[in-house]
């Protein structure tokens, strides 16, 4: 009896509850009544939620007002960041190089400040002290001791003396030409020999150049036997000979197909008889390179006075304005090393802040930040360290070949040897090559440039590889001819600290086209949650 009241009574209490949940089943979440509210305003809140029309995809764009308001914001912050590009752009070069040695000694500032207990503007004190010391006060002596060399060497030099070793490493290269003024006027007239339109001074050069050839046949004892090719040039100068007297001939006719014929024939003596000339002075001289060679290497008293007088006036302006504007120039680089010292300071004390303020200002993604800041210290260690490490170490043993070879100036040598092993493909074999072709040409030091030979190729150019494999252990590097072409259009832009910056904007532009990349890749991926990015 008791069981079925209590029964009916549980299912009647299951009766009342089932409406009200049935009821807010359908309501939204922000439109169900709070505890304590009437049921008739929820109610109505749902029935007005209900009649509302949806929103427009016009209604969901931004007001004009608002897009008035971004336009102008961005049209300011490209104005002001042009006028903030033209205060900073002087400084650039001194801020990049602060930039990279705090890379480099960062590891460096750390310890000290893990010694100093968290002092950070002692340890920063200490670490640029250590960066002078190290890095810029040997470049201030070294560049000082070089040009010292440069202006005594250039105040030694004269020019009887250099026209003396040039003879001697000529003779010794087996260059040197007897009569050359004779065979550089052979190889002109052999050029001249087409004037149609004078016909009495083509008859005259023919003239000459059989003389010629007659005269250095009998004096000048050639690298090969020339056999016939003598006497086939003069038949050949004979017979155009004749084809000139033809061409005076018909001038004076008013046959046109004749005269028509004639010149033709006139074309085509005139370039058998200067190929004949050339093949013989080929065949005289040793071939058509070694000719050329020889008549360059024999230049006559009035052409290297020439040449004198041509470089004279092209340098003499040059060294006026550069005189001019020398003071300009040191004052302009002591303010970029104050700069970068200042920078280098500021950087280790605030460093960590400076890039935390980057990143909240930056619009893009942090990950993507962090990746370009990583790829900044990667490619600063790959190549400032990697590459200047190397470039020292292959100017420093150069400089001891070079002493012992006995170059004077063998700091200004060690100063052009570091600075062309930065260069990819020409490397610290530009500078030593010549010295071993000098040492056996000129001095006639045949052990001395043996030993510079087999030196440079076995240890300076092949210390490059070992020193760059072991300071990048494992970090990818440029391909050569990316690194050649960045470092061959980063100086002309950004000067000699071009041959550093020009491969570090290379290694950017790749990191932001990957990370382009990377964002394309996930968009693709996901489609639908890119319309749902869009619409929100």
């Amino acid at each position: 009896m008791n069981s079925e009241p209590s029964a009916n009574s549980d299912d009647a209490s299951r009766d009342r509850e089932a409406p009200s949940s049935a009821e807010t089943a359908g309501v939204p979440a922000d439109v169900q009544p709070e505890p304590g509210t009437e049921p008739a305003a929820a109610a109505d809140a749902v029935s007005v939620e209900a009649d509302s029309p949806p929103r427009t995809a016009l209604e969901k764009l931004p007001s004009m007002a608002r897009i008035t308001s971004v336009i102008m914001l961005i049209a300011g912050i490209l104005v002001v960041g042009l006028l903030f590009y033209k205060v900073m752009v002087g400084f650039f070069i001194p801020l990049f190089m602060a930039a990279a040695l705090v890379v480099i000694f960062r590891p460096f500032n750390e310890w000290i400040l893990k010694k100093l207990k968290g002092r950070r503007r002692t340890a920063a004190v200490a670490t640029t002290s250590l960066i002078l010391a190290i890095v810029l006060m040997p470049i201030v002596l070294l560049l000082t001791v070089a040009i010292g060399q440069l202006t005594g060497l250039v105040s030694r030099t004269d020019l009887d003396d250099l026209k003396a070793a040039f003879e001697r490493g000529r003779t010794r290269l087996g260059l040197e030409l007897q009569h050359a003024d004779r065979f550089r006027r052979l190889d002109d007239l052999a050029g001249m020999l087409d004037q149609i339109d004078e016909p009495e001074l083509v008859r005259s050069q023919i003239a000459e150049s059989k003389e010629l050839i007659t005269f250095l046949e009998k004096e000048v004892v050639g690298a090969a036997p020339t056999g016939e090719s003598s006497e086939v040039a003069k038949e050949r100068l004979n017979e155009f000979a004749d084809v000139v007297e033809q061409l005076e001939t018909v001038q004076e006719t008013e046959d046109p197909a004749e005269r028509i014929a004639t010149e033709e024939r006139f074309h085509r003596g005139s370039v058998v008889a200067s190929a004949s000339i050339h093949a013989w002075m080929n065949a005289k001289l040793g071939g058509s390179f070694r000719k050329e060679v020889k008549l360059l290497t024999n230049p006559s008293e009035k052409d290297l006075a020439e040449a004198i007088r041509a470089a004279r006036e092209y340098l003499q302006p040059r060294f006026v304005k550069l005189s001019g504007v020398t003071g300009k120039v040191v004052v302009q680089i002591a303010i970029g090393m104050l700069i970068m010292v200042i920078s280098i300071y500021f950087f280790f004390v605030d460093g960590p802040a400076m890039v935390h303020t980057l990143m909240r200002l930056s619009p893009l993604d942090d990950a993507y930040e962090l990746r370009l800041l990583g790829e900044f210290e990667k490619t600063s260690r790959a190549v400032v360290l990697a590459s200047i490490l190397s470039a020292i170490v292959q100017g420093l043993l150069a400089a001891i070949a070079f002493f012992f070879c006995g170059f004077e100036s063998f700091i200004l040598l060690f100063m052009v040897t570091t600075v062309m092993a930065l260069i990819p493909f020409l490397g610290a074999a530009s500078v030593w090559v010549p010295c071993a072709i000098y040492l056996a040409a000129v001095d006639q030091s045949y052990g001395a440039a043996i030993f510079l030979t087999i030196y440079g190729a076995a240890v300076v150019s092949s210390i490059d590889n070992v020193i760059k494999a072991y300071v990048l252990h494992g970090h990818s590097e440029l391909h050569p001819l990316v690194a050649l072409l960045s470092v061959l259009g980063g100086v002309p832009v950004f000067g000699p600290i071009g041959i550093l910056i020009g491969p570090m904007v290379v290694v950017f532009l790749q990191t932001l086209l990957e990370i382009l990349n990377h964002e394309l890749e996930l968009r693709d991926a996901h489609p639908e949650q890119g319309a749902v990015a869009s619409e929100a």
